[in-house]
């Protein structure tokens, strides 16, 4: 099964200072590392954002972009604009500062999806990862009411939803699953992005010195 997945580039990060999309991260850019990883189940790849320098990085990637239907609702209106141009009958939603998702990580997402109007996988901490997540269309009068309720945390929006919840323990023997849900939220982040990706190039970790 293939399916159309969208990755969410909204714009400006407050506590990164810039768009996570375009960070540079071991010779690409962020989203770069999400696309490639989309690509083992993507039907079709659709960028959201509202911030022109994505836009044209995608059309030089061949890869598609639309904006926002809703402005200042933050992951919420990502998630709509992808509802309403999914070209089946679920979307696969992903987040732009996911550098180490995997093809393996995404194929278990597809395979697991059956009947529920959303199927979220948990890290291990048991923490549910709406921004790497699958969403029935059906889901859409739920995200657009908690819009105009003026809701803007994915979890509210889960409460109101069938989700089935993928167990950490399904995928934590795929490579890399430690690592699968480290988002670029802070600097922080991003230099710890990119360490972890020297010591793969290395071969060892900063733990085996």
């Amino acid at each position: 099964m293939m399916i159309h997945t969208f990755i969410q580039a909204g714009g400006e990060s407050a506590r990164m200072g810039r768009n996570k999309a375009l960070l540079p991260l071991g010779g690409k850019r962020c989203m770069e590392w999400v696309i490639a990883a989309a690509r083992a189940v993507a039907s079709e790849i659709t960028v959201i954002t509202s911030d022109p320098r994505v836009k044209a990085f995608c059309q030089r990637a061949g890869v598609g972009s639309a904006s926002d239907l809703s402005s200042g609702v933050g992951p919420l209106a990502g998630l709509e604009a992808a509802l309403v141009r999914c070209s089946g009958k679920a979307a696969l939603i992903l987040a732009c500062d996911l550098p180490f998702l995997t093809g393996d990580l995404l194929h278990r997402l597809v395979s697991s999806f059956r009947e529920a109007e959303a199927l979220v996988p948990l890290d291990a901490e048991g923490r549910p990862q709406p921004l790497c997540a699958i969403y029935s269309v059906a889901c859409l009068p739920a995200v657009r009411e908690a819009i105009t309720r003026g809701e803007r945390r994915m979890t509210q929006l889960l409460e109101r939803l069938a989700v089935r919840f993928l167990p950490f323990s399904e995928i934590s023997h795929l490579p890399g699953a430690e690592e699968f849900f480290w988002d670029l939220d802070t600097p922080d982040d991003y230099a710890r992005a990119r360490q972890r990706l020297r010591e793969r190039r290395t071969g060892h970790s900063q733990d085996a010195c």
